[in-house]
């Protein structure tokens, strides 16, 4: 069984398990022949693997070099907030003021175009930023 997460919108996504191997997965997503994997949605599809997820965007991502660059305690942050921490949680947990982080969020979020945290950590999963942990 594969993970596959699909994201829909920036603050939209679904987690589906899928029988098949990655490969085969994303083959047939950036072929544009995923009814067979994905019945339910529509295109066009893009695929790629992150670890061992499967993620499914409605958009190709962007060139490697036009990725927004995140400094390493950007991506801390950033993996925080995926496992559902809270900005003063983050904080206690890197030693940070809650100020601090809320900076590094607002940061983040002006450079993914997210208006909600919820939407930066779909935007930077659907980018490749970083990996979810599902």
């Amino acid at each position: 069984m594969t993970r596959v997460l699909i994201i829909k919108a920036p603050d939209t996504f679904g987690v589906l398990e899928v029988d098949a191997p990655a490969e085969r997965i994303i083959s047939a997503i950036n072929r544009g022949q995923w009814e067979a994997y994905l019945p339910n949605e529509t295109g066009p599809l893009f695929a790629r693997q992150q670890g061992e997820v499967v993620v499914v965007t409605q958009s190709a991502p962007p060139p490697e070099d036009e990725l927004p660059k995140l400094s390493r305690r950007e991506y801390q942050v950033l993996v925080l907030l995926g496992d559902g921490l809270t900005t003063a949680e983050i904080a206690l947990r890197l030693g940070l003021r809650p100020r601090t982080v809320r900076g590094y969020v607002a940061s983040m979020k002006a450079r993914l175009d997210a208006h909600n945290i919820q939407q930066l950590v779909a935007r930077a999963v659907a980018l490749g930023l970083f990996r979810p942990e599902l």
